[in-house]
C-alpha cells in the first residue's frame, strides 16, 4: 500500500507547476545545454586564401552562368553587369569571345519576365549600333551575322509563344536583327518562309488561307490601348520585314567613291567576273528547285538568296493571307488603318518589281 501511493507521488511531481517568486530567474530545464563557452576560433569551411581579385573574364563567365538563374532579378542584373563590361571595354580587345556571349544571350529573347526582355534588348541596341558612324559597334556586325539563325529560332518561339507579353516584344527584337543585319536576317534558311508563317500566326491571318475572313491579332490584353500600340508595332517592323526582303534599292555612290571603283575595275563587265558575295548565286533560274506555281509552306522555308526568290515565296504562298489580312486592318481605319495601308504599299511595290522583272 505504501509503494504504491509513493510511486503516485512521484509520478505527480512531473506535473507540479513551480511557483515563480518576483526577482527570481525561471529553473533550468533538465535538458539544459549551457552556451556559456567562448570560442578562441572560428573555421570557415572552403574559405580562400587567394588574394588576388577575380579577372573580368571570370566574372563575365560567372554572369553567364546566372542568366539561368530562377530568380528574375538576378537574370536582370547580370545583363546589366554583362553591359557595363562591354561598355568599358575596347572594339579590338573584347573581354569574352563573341561565340560564348551570343548563344547564351539569345534565349534570353523569350524569357518570362518583361524587365529582363527589356535589359536584353537594351543591351543589344545599345552594344550592336553605333552612334557614331567614324567608329564601329562595340560588337561587331559580322558576330551577329554569324549567329543570325540563332537569334531567329528565338525570335520564331517568341512570335508563336503562348504568353501575350512575349509575343508583343517578340517584333522588337526583329527589328533590330534586320536593322544590324539587314537582308542577312532574310536570306538565310528558316530566314524569310519560316518567319513569314510566324507572321501569319502571330497577326491571326489563318483563317484567310481558306478565304474566311481574317480574325483579330492574337495578342490580347485588357487594355485596349495596349493592343492598338501592339499592332502598331507589329505592322511597321512587317513593312520592315517585306521592305528588306523584296524591295531593291540601288546603292548610293558618291564620286569619290566611282573615280576609286574606275580605277579599280577598269572594265565595264569587271562586276560579272568577280567572286560572288553569297552562295547559290544562280538559285534565282531555279534548275534543280521545285516549279514556282507548285511551292508549298514547306518549300517556302528553304534558303531565299535573292530578292526574286523572295518575291516568288510571298507570291505563290503568303500573298493571299497578308493582302486579305492588311484590307481587314485597313477597314479599321485611324492609325491602324494607316499602318496597314503603307505596309500594302510596300508589298505592292515587291511584287510589282517581281512582275517588271519577268515580263
Amino acid at each position: 500500500m505504501g509503494s504504491s501511493s509513493k510511486k503516485k507521488k512521484e509520478k505527480q511531481k512531473d506535473f507540479v507547476k513551480p511557483k515563480l517568486k518576483v526577482g527570481k530567474t525561471k529553473p533550468k530545464a533538465d535538458n539544459h545545454t549551457s552556451t556559456s563557452f567562448k570560442a578562441k576560433a572560428i573555421v570557415v569551411g572552403h574559405q580562400s586564401l587567394n588574394t588576388a581579385a577575380p579577372t573580368i573574364q571570370s566574372q563575365l563567365k560567372h554572369n553567364l552562368t546566372l542568366l539561368n538563374h530562377h530568380a528574375y532579378t538576378t537574370r536582370r542584373d547580370s545583363l546589366a553587369h554583362i553591359a557595363s563590361v562591354l561598355s568599358s571595354s575596347s572594339v579590338s580587345t573584347p573581354p569574352i569571345s563573341y561565340s560564348i556571349l551570343l548563344p547564351a544571350l539569345a534565349p534570353l529573347i523569350v524569357d518570362l519576365t518583361g524587365p529582363v526582355r527589356a535589359q536584353l534588348l537594351t543591351l543589344l541596341n545599345n552594344h550592336t549600333k553605333s552612334r557614331d558612324p567614324r567608329q564601329d559597334a562595340i560588337i561587331p556586325v559580322d558576330a551577329i551575322r554569324m549567329h543570325t539563325p540563332r537569334f531567329l529560332l528565338y525570335i520564331h518561339s517568341a512570335m508563336t509563344h503562348i504568353s501575350a507579353e512575349i509575343r508583343a516584344d517578340s517584333t522588337n527584337f526583329l527589328s533590330w536583327l534586320l536593322d544590324v543585319v539587314g537582308e542577312e536576317a532574310v536570306r538565310g534558311a528558316k530566314g524569310w518562309g519560316k518567319t513569314l508563317k510566324c507572321w501569319i500566326v502571330l497577326l491571326g491571318w489563318e483563317s484567310a488561307k481558306s478565304g474566311r475572313t481574317a480574325r483579330g491579332s492574337t495578342i490580347e490584353f485588357s487594355d485596349p490601348g495596349k493592343n492598338k500600340k501592339a499592332t502598331l508595332q507589329h505592322l511597321g517592323v512587317l513593312k520592315q520585314f517585306l521592305y528588306t526582303g523584296m524591295v531593291e534599292e540601288e546603292a548610293q555612290i558618291s564620286d569619290f567613291e566611282m573615280r576609286d571603283r574606275d580605277l579599280l575595275l577598269p572594265h565595264q563587265y569587271s562586276d560579272v567576273y568577280m567572286m560572288p558575295k553569297t552562295s547559290n548565286v544562280y538559285g534565282y533560274l531555279n534548275i534543280f528547285g521545285i516549279p514556282a506555281e507548285n511551292t508549298s509552306e514547306e518549300d517556302a522555308e528553304g534558303s531565299s538568296e535573292d530578292c526574286d526568290s523572295r518575291r516568288r515565296v510571298v507570291k505563290n504562298v503568303f500573298e493571299g493571307s497578308i493582302r486579305t489580312g492588311l484590307q481587314a486592318r485597313l477597314q479599321e481605319g485611324g492609325e491602324v488603318g494607316r499602318a496597314a495601308g503603307a505596309v500594302l504599299k510596300i508589298l505592292d511595290k515587291g511584287l510589282r518589281t517581281d512582275s517588271d522583272t519577268t515580263t
